[in-house]
């Protein structure tokens, strides 16, 4: 039977591609802000997800600083 690929979540490998992710939230939420055709709900989901993958990334950084 074929595992899945797990990655530790708190590599500094891992954390940095996810602090990477959030810059391209970043710019996705800025160009979505300038599109005429953007609805209320378009911004709303994207900042959703740029506010759960940023207390992710400080609940990371704390749990790695103090390891």
């Amino acid at each position: 039977m074929e595992r899945p690929m797990c990655l530790p979540i708190d590599d500094a490998a891992m954390l940095c591609w996810l602090k990477s992710q959030k810059s391209v939230l970043e710019a996705w939420r800025n160009e979505l802000t300038e599109r005429p055709d953007t609805t209320d709900t378009m911004i709303n989901r994207v900042e959703q997800h740029y506010t759960w993958l940023s207390e992710e990334i400080s609940r990371l950084d704390v749990h790695r600083q103090a390891a």
